[in-house]
């Protein structure tokens, strides 16, 4: 250990291998909000080694990894039952209850996240940034269907999804989003994240869509649990980009409570899964969320308009979706730039009269239906891009979940 001016240098145990303690106060430190310099400090390493060993390291793979998740996921469950049993109502107590209540009952019993430092992260590259304007990101999240299973064997070697499969694709969507903002930091300022939840997060209750139970294999509460915290983790591990994070979340058709028809639209997985992920940043004052009870949201983002929605409503492929838009633009007198759908489970990018759509893929690429019924196989992906002032959507990446490993 060095003193220099007044600074303590910890480099000299850069290259002295991690032990699995040192990884574990890493790990734990971390989701708790503790800032790499204090951890620094406590493990007598660089802030870049421990800020380095934290984003790559795939800690799904870590034998302590279960148990930590486990035991918070036990935890909130136990929360939400002991909720949902101190209640006088029959019907919420029978398991048929509107997830607005419900949301409610969960946010109130949530612990709030600490407030995480601002921009950790800086370009490894400095160039002068003077004659570039900022560009905000935009990233797709939706249809993750997180409790659906389907084997190679089931798909005739084409294609499998599990539990284990999504969460290796959301350590990959957190690190690959990082490397894309970096890459682009090296150009102009990246101050903002705008996430797109479109929808479509959990697979789904049995008994409730037209989905097969089948291929479902997690309960709906554990699917809600996993869903919420997975996504907190990410938005928690990007606000070391980013000086500030919007997120906007419709709903899916996947997350019904009930059959359709018999609850209002909002009574869905989704919604509450929204405003649990809410409850737990509202000690963070740099996460802004906006969750209506509408299947469809508009937002102005660098002078230009975001239409969002899930897409389930919609017949008739890219037509359908072009006709729709322009229904919905004349309802409320907006007419959207870009128009952002999920559901179809097909990344995909094309012109129309008013603007431009954007089509997100899924997180599970091609499944049982799609592939027997469809006869189409698409990739695993997610959509990130670039928003500038006047030229709207600018770079625009795939982000190919199928490389997970």
């Amino acid at each position: 250990m060095k003193n220099n001016g007044g600074k303590t240098d910890y480099g000299s145990r850069t290259n002295v291998p991690w032990n699995e303690n040192e990884e574990l106060l890493l790990y734990e430190m971390r989701l708790s909000g503790t800032s790499y310099k204090i951890i620094s400090q406590q493990l007598k390493r660089s802030l870049e080694s421990c800020e380095n060993k934290y984003r790559r390291t795939n800690w799904n793979e870590k034998s302590f990894f279960s148990q930590t998740k486990n035991r918070l996921k036990e935890n909130i469950k136990r929360t939400i039952f002991d909720q949902i049993a101190e209640s006088n109502d029959k019907k919420i107590a029978t398991g048929n209850y509107l997830s607005e209540l419900v949301a409610d009952r969960i946010e109130s019993s949530i612990k709030a996240l600490p407030e995480v430092p601002k921009r950790l992260f800086e370009p490894s590259i400095k160039r002068q940034k003077e004659k570039h304007s900022p560009e905000d990101v935009g990233l797709l999240l939706s249809d993750t269907h997180i409790g659906h299973d389907h084997s190679l064997e089931e798909t005739g070697g084409i294609s499998e999804y599990n539990m284990s499969i999504y969460k290796k694709r959301v350590e990959f969507v957190k690190k690959t989003t990082a490397d894309i903002v970096e890459l682009h930091s090296n150009i102009y300022d990246l101050p903002n994240l705008h996430i797109f939840c479109l929808g479509d997060i959990v697979a789904g209750a049995n008994g409730v869509g037209a989905w097969s139970s089948t291929y479902i294999n997690t309960p709906i509460i554990d699917q809600f649990i996993e869903g919420a915290q997975s996504i907190t983790d990410m938005i928690y591990y990007w606000l070391t980009l980013f000086e500030k994070i919007y997120f906007y979340g419709v709903i899916g058709n996947h997350g019904r409570i009930s059959n359709r028809g018999i609850e209002k639209e909002y009574a869905n997985w989704d919604y509450i899964c929204y405003k649990f992920i809410e409850a737990s940043f509202r000690n963070n004052q740099r996460v802004v969320f906006d969750v209506p009870k509408t299947w469809w949201m508009n937002k102005k983002i660098r002078n230009h308009n975001f239409l969002s929605l899930h897409g389930d409503e919609i017949k008739g492929g890219i037509k359908g979706v072009e006709d729709a838009a322009e229904k919905i633009s004349h309802i409320n007198k907006i007419i959207p730039d870009y128009v952002l759908i999920g559901h179809f489970h097909n990344s995909a990018d094309y012109s129309t009269n008013f603007g431009r759509v954007i089509a997100n893929g899924s997180w599970v690429g091609g499944d049982i239906f799609s592939l027997k019924n469809l006869r189409k196989g698409s990739k695993p992906e997610q959509k990130i891009f670039g928003i500038h002032d006047k030229r709207g959507i600018t770079w625009s990446y795939n982000i190919d979940l199928s490389l997970a490993k």
